[in-house]
């Protein structure tokens, strides 16, 4: 009796899975990438704008950009 060879089909798998674990660290880096480009798009040209602002926030989830004054007061 002759014991076949699974050795293709598990190589098969791993390549799906090591294709499939490639694109979500891309879409990962892209996204982080992303994020780190809107918070500095709003440091600089929005709450950079206002001489009284001294920090800001930037909501991701809402994709808006928070100006906080010294007081605690939301400028923009």
């Amino acid at each position: 009796m002759v014991e076949k060879s699974h050795w293709k089909t598990i190589a098969i798998i791993f390549i799906v899975l090591f294709v499939l674990e490639t694109i979500l660290v891309i879409w990962i880096f892209s996204a982080g990438a992303s994020i780190i480009n809107n918070e500095i798009e709003c440091s600089t040209n929005i709450c950079g704008e206002f001489e009284n602002a001294v920090s800001y926030r930037y909501d991701d989830y809402e994709q808006i950009c928070y100006c906080v004054d010294a007081d605690g007061e939301i400028v923009n």
